[in-house]
């Protein structure tokens, strides 16, 4: 997809993730963050909850296939009259959904070849998924092979890339792990900072070095920030055509909120208040170009922490 005219209508984007009525988290997020930098948004949900269940327990329900199946073959065909600006994926409520949302993918992407999908693979944390093991695997095995770019966390990267028995938490370990995935451009999310107490979004992209781009980590961050980058990732690419600047952009974005968040003591990222950081972000970030062994290692044993291998365990979207 080439970068949108800012004199022209843009196209939409499809957005297809979680609806939380209560909290600056999941689709209606990404939404807001994408029509804030002028893009129509199509948004299917893949699950509607009244409140974030890290917040609360909270009721949910998923999307049935039926419902979800049709409303993409109905957006499939309202697309063949006009261009897709891209695809972006978020929380999947089970396996069957992914199956079903592989299957429209495939589809538009015939329909419109340079169709740009990112996936965002929300699936676990530190040392655990908290999604069901056959969700996981539908995500690795229909979702990940398909995308163009993915914004996994450092977890879910090495759950992706087979690599849970020896977890890698370090910027040149997740770098050597990204070149050898499955997507062509990978902007690893809540990576630790080169300096201490910082923390960043590490940007592998092919035959060029991996970039990490660091700011200062704030305590207690809000729920959605995973969201929101990679909505904001997304929005500022189609704008610029520079996955660099986009890179930068979504976190000095990031980097402005959490910190009004924390030093409001909010509980969500203040979105309305401060929605022009969205589309112009001052906050400073720090580029940093992470040098590699480049071995070809899948796991960068070299440069990476050995971890234990991950539970499953039950969240409450599950």
């Amino acid at each position: 997809m080439q970068p949108s005219n800012s004199g022209a209508t843009r196209p939409p984007i499809i957005v297809l993730s979680s609806l939380v009525a209560d909290g600056s988290v999941g689709g209606r997020l990404a939404c807001f963050a994408l029509e804030r930098l002028g893009f129509p948004v199509w948004f299917v949900p893949t699950a509607t909850l009244p409140r974030h269940p890290g917040r609360s327990p909270s009721v949910r329900t998923d999307t049935s296939a039926e419902f979800l199946q049709g409303c993409l073959a109905d957006l499939s065909e309202l697309a063949k009259a006009q261009p897709i600006a891209a695809i972006l994926t978020g929380y999947m409520g089970d396996a069957q959904q992914i199956d079903i949302i592989a299957d429209a993918i495939s589809n538009l992407k015939a329909t419109h070849p340079d169709l740009l999908y990112l996936c965002d693979p929300v699936l676990g944390d530190g040392e655990q998924l908290y999604v069901a093991e056959e969700t996981a695997n539908a995500m690795r095995d229909k979702l990940w092979p398909l995308c163009d770019v993915a914004t996994p966390n450092s977890f879910e990267l090495c759950w992706l890339e087979s690599a849970v028995d020896q977890l890698v938490t370090t910027a040149p370990a997740l770098a050597d792990l990204s070149r050898t995935a499955s997507p062509q451009r990978i902007a690893v999310t809540s990576v630790a900072g080169l300096m201490k107490g910082h923390i960043g979004n590490l940007l592998a992209t092919p035959d060029t070095p991996a970039i990490l781009f660091e700011h200062l980590a704030m305590p207690h961050a809000p729920h959605g920030t995973g969201d929101l980058f990679a909505a904001l990732l997304l929005g500022h690419y189609l704008l610029s055509g520079n996955w660099e600047k986009a890179t930068e952009r979504a976190s000095s974005a990031l980097f402005e909120l959490t910190a009004r968040a924390a030093k409001s003591g909010l509980h969500d990222l203040p979105l309305i208040a401060e929605q022009v950081s969205l589309e112009r972000p001052m906050a400073s970030v720090s580029k940093r170009q992470i040098t590699t062994a480049q071995t070809g290692s899948k796991t960068g044993q070299q440069a990476g922490k050995k971890g234990k291998r991950p539970v499953l365990k039950p969240s409450p979207l599950s």
